[in-house]
């Protein structure tokens, strides 16, 4: 039995965490279905290097303010670059490191995939793929919301036609490369460089923003890239992507290479209000209702944590 249950150990489910804990609300458990937390804050380590696969930073704004602050003070975070959209700051050990700190003293398991979710004598109940039970007074769901949308119909709790404009959200979804080089690629001056055409959309030198000591960068293809490609191989999406680099870096040469993949990477849309109570004590949170960032995230769990208040 808990006070508060959250689905989904992304920057919206810890953080909402962290509040209700420091705010003495109740008792709160974090259930995530992956083998590590931070969703798309996400790093990942070789021998060689660390890449950010997901995130690339944070932008200082005020919905971030108390966070930053946190991070800033403790040396987890450090600034990458200013530009005319605003002051980037980053972890030199990976983005992964920021959601660790948030998590810090939480209560949170890990590979918990929930499959059923039923309203039992005014509580919520929970069971796992391993028939796994728990029981919560309210429950917040901060995973991606097409995935919201399929436990709460697989459990009968919402249909097809009940809130329409949530399945209006369409995610896109991103094919990300990590290549490490024999010699260090110039993309800009600061490292990171975004795309408004072409089959890129982003390209962010790790080396440069303090994660990697050896030459290295991320590749994040566009929407319209991803899309077309997301199912194909792994073999033919590499191709393309190589085919890609080397048109815009003839002479780069490159000396490992990987491939990651996000279904649901950013949301097109967001929904009119900051979260949502789809049941009495059950809410949908994250960015899209936050807004597609970091920030969005954050704002989106800081208006229901205020709402619970």
């Amino acid at each position: 039995m808990k006070d508060y249950i959250i689905i989904g150990a992304g920057l919206s489910g810890l953080n909402i965490a962290r509040k209700i804990k420091e705010l003495e609300l109740g008792s709160v458990l974090v259930l995530e279905k992956s083998r590590g937390i931070g969703g798309r804050m996400a790093t990942r380590r070789t021998l060689e290097t660390r890449f950010d696969h997901g995130a690339q930073f944070y932008r200082v704004k005020t919905d971030i303010s108390e966070i930053h602050h946190l991070l800033k003070e403790e040396q987890i975070s450090h600034q990458w670059f200013f530009s005319s959209r605003g002051n980037h700051w980053c972890a030199r050990l990976g983005m992964t490191a920021l959601a660790k700190r948030i998590a810090l003293g939480i209560d949170i398991q890990l590979e918990k995939q929930i499959q059923k979710i039923e309203f039992e004598n005014n509580y919520w109940k929970l069971t796992s793929d391993k028939n796994e039970e728990w029981v919560t007074r309210h429950l917040i769901i901060s995973a991606p919301l097409p995935q919201s949308i399929t436990l709460l119909q697989k459990s009968e709790l919402i249909g097809s036609e009940e809130v329409p404009e949530l399945s209006k959200i369409i995610y896109t979804k991103a094919l990300i490369g990590l290549m490490t080089l024999e010699l260090d690629q110039v993309v800009n001056e600061h490292g990171y460089e975004e795309f408004q055409t072409g089959d890129f959309f982003s390209i962010s030198d790790q080396k440069k923003k303090e994660v990697s000591l050896v030459p290295a960068l991320t590749l994040t293809m566009s929407a319209v890239f991803s899309e077309l490609n997301f199912e194909a191989s792994d073999e033919i999406i590499k191709e393309k992507i190589l085919k890609a680099f080397h048109q815009k870096y003839p002479s780069a040469n490159i000396v490992g290479f990987e491939i990651k993949k996000w279904r649901y990477c950013q949301p097109l849309a967001t929904y009119k209000d900051l979260f949502l109570e789809i049941k009495p004590k059950l809410y949908l949170i994250g960015d899209a209702f936050g807004g597609s960032s970091l920030v969005g995230a954050i704002r989106s769990s800081e208006a229901l944590c205020e709402a619970l208040i």
